[in-house]
């Protein structure tokens, strides 16, 4: 088993024991989900396990080479070779695979619903130290022109990275993956990618993706569907037709249907209900919040898989 070890947060005041222990959990429920990153003549980075299907995120930069060797380090001791599927250099991601038994994929959580003053943490292996915890807030959500046809956001915190974080974690409080840590700013400033970045850039890889089959437009909820769901989400996604290939027998969606939420993530407009499908890849079913004859109600819904 590899050595573990957790740094003492970066906090003025001593942590109550309830969430000290609650860290601890975390670190044990996550720490298979993450590896480390091994490119030959260059170094090494971490890595999320993203599917259990083998496929694992990290920076582009610790797999910069083409024609370098990479290999992933496991918390049980194994050693697996890796392939890199793609590559987004202006992202700084790219997507590896492996093939290998039991492997476990990090939760994702939603970077949309971070805000400032939340805590935050990482996990990496910084100068070659393996599976290495920090805790930090977040300071800041910043937009960055990066050329004249991308723009995209990142995450700052004050988390403690050093050479070997790259392409590891940030885990909010509930151990969810919100960012893939990228850089270091000034010395104390932390940059990690979001996970909406990620999750979108994988949704636009060639290959299968989910879909439910339909043909949705945004609206606003009225303000007794609001109250009755006790929540401020202003906005659903309404289905407004029903595509040809999805199946007659799957009757769980009907025209008029407005989705609110799905597998728990709110669904405020078409890009959101997009994006949560891309993050259930390979799920026969997946769960949704609906509103239909003005009644809420939550049922498991089929999905489908398409070539893009």
């Amino acid at each position: 088993m590899a050595q573990t070890s957790i740094h003492e947060t970066q906090s003025s005041f001593p942590l109550p024991d309830a969430f000290s222990s609650a860290l601890v959990e975390i670190f044990e429920r996550v720490q298979p989900s993450i590896v480390q990153v091994h490119t030959e003549g260059r170094g090494g980075g971490t890595g999320v396990i993203w599917h259990e299907d083998g496929r694992i995120i990290t920076n582009n930069h610790v797999v910069a080479r083409d024609d370098a060797r990479v290999q992933v380090a496991l918390v049980d001791g194994r050693m697996l070779e890796a392939t890199v599927l793609h590559r987004n250099p202006r992202l700084d991601l790219a997507l590896l695979q492996v093939t290998g038994d039991n492997l476990k994929a990090l939760p994702v959580g939603d970077s949309a619903r971070l805000r400032v003053g939340e805590w935050v943490f990482a996990i990496g292996h910084p100068w070659g130290q393996r599976w290495v915890v920090t805790a930090g807030i977040v300071s800041a959500m910043s937009s960055v022109k990066i050329d004249d046809d991308l723009t995209t956001k990142y995450i700052k915190s004050d988390v403690l990275l050093a050479p070997g974080n790259s392409g590891g974690p940030l885990l909010n409080a509930d151990g969810r993956v919100v960012g893939i840590n990228a850089m270091i700013l000034g010395g104390d400033l932390s940059v990690s990618i979001p996970e909406q970045v990620v999750s979108t850039w994988l949704a636009g890889l060639p290959g299968r993706r989910v879909t439910l089959g339909i043909e949705i437009q945004t609206l606003e909820l009225p303000v007794s569907v609001r109250q009755a769901m006790q929540s401020q989400q202003a906005t659903g996604v309404m289905v407004v037709g029903i595509r040809p290939e999805r199946p007659s027998q799957h009757n769980d969606l009907f025209i008029g249907d407005i989705v609110l939420s799905v597998a728990g993530k709110p669904v405020k407009d078409t890009s959101a209900l997009r994006q949560a499908l891309s993050e259930s890849e390979e799920r026969k079913s997946i769960l949704l919040t609906l509103l239909r004859g003005g009644k809420v109600i939550t049922t498991d819904v089929a999905t489908l898989m398409v070539e893009h």
